[in-house]
Order: structure tokens, then C-alpha cells, then sequence
């Protein structure tokens, strides 16, 4: 009973932030959809998805997803902005990304709904390495031999 109360001030501590976090990346999508963003866009993104890593870091129940986002962040950093935007696909697809994101925060930490946290942690993963693929073969980088079929799932 104790630790339920303990769970339940640490999440109280959380969601305010969350909220914060959720909105500010939302503003993030609708610049890239609407490819008004630029470099300091997505050098905001990459600090907003390390502070998503924080929020699931400080968590039990996600933590181990934590080291997903930082990779994520780092990757995010590289980008490009004024060569990203011509790639509207990939452009698509880094916002169906954070978009996920956005609704699993919320999910867990708003919601408090601690399910399905291992099927997220697959899906956010293929979903970048598929996101790397699809940016890498619109800028002629990839294998031609590499047998991956760019379907977005």
C-alpha cells in the first residue's frame, strides 16, 4: 500500500512535466509537416526526446526504454535540416515517430497506464531503424542488395 502511495507521488511529479513535454513536441510535428522548421527545430526535438528518456529513465516500469531515446536523440542530431526537408517520407515518418511518442508519455505518465511498455519499446525501435533506412535510400546511401522492404508499419 505504501509503494502505491510512493508510485502515486512520483507520477503526480511527472505528468505536469509531461504535459509540457507532450505540447512542446506537438509543436515540433506541426513544423515539420508544415516544413516551416529548420536547424534549431531539431536541435529542440533531440532535447525534447532526451528529456522523454529522462521521464522513462525515472521509472521502474520503463526504464529500460530510456536508452532507446538517447540513441534516438543522437540520431536526431545528425539530421540535416535543409537536406530532411526535401524528403518528405522521412519527414512522415519522424513524425508518425513522435507522435507515437507523444501518446505513449501520455499514456504512462498521465494516464498511468503501465501496459504493453515492452511491445512500445519493439515498435519505436523498428520504426527508427526503418525511419534510418527510408532517409538513407532517399539520399542514395543504401545497399542495393540489403533486402529490406521499406513498408512503414
Amino acid at each position: 500500500m505504501e509503494n502505491d502511495l510512493i508510485t502515486e507521488e512520483f507520477l503526480d511529479t511527472y505528468e505536469g512535466e509531461v504535459l509540457f513535454l507532450s505540447q512542446d513536441l506537438e509543436e515540433i510535428v506541426d513544423s515539420i509537416k508544415d516544413n516551416s522548421f529548420n536547424q534549431d527545430t531539431l536541435v529542440l526535438l533531440q532535447q525534447k526526446i532526451n528529456e522523454v528518456s529522462d521521464v522513462f529513465l525515472s521509472s521502474t516500469y520503463t526504464q529500460h526504454v530510456a536508452p532507446l531515446f538517447k540513441d534516438f536523440a543522437k540520431d536526431i542530431g545528425s539530421i540535416q535540416s535543409e537536406a530532411f526537408k526535401s524528403l518528405d517520407d522521412s519527414k512522415e515518418y519522424l513524425c508518425e515517430i513522435i507522435l507515437d511518442i507523444n501518446t505513449y508519455i501520455n499514456f504512462y505518465f498521465v494516464e498511468r497506464v503501465f501496459s504493453d511498455v515492452y511491445l512500445f519499446q519493439d515498435s519505436l525501435k523498428n520504426s527508427i531503424d526503418f525511419l534510418k533506412r527510408s532517409c538513407k535510400c532517399a539520399l542514395g546511401e543504401c545497399a542495393e542488395d540489403d533486402g529490406s522492404e521499406l513498408d512503414f508499419f
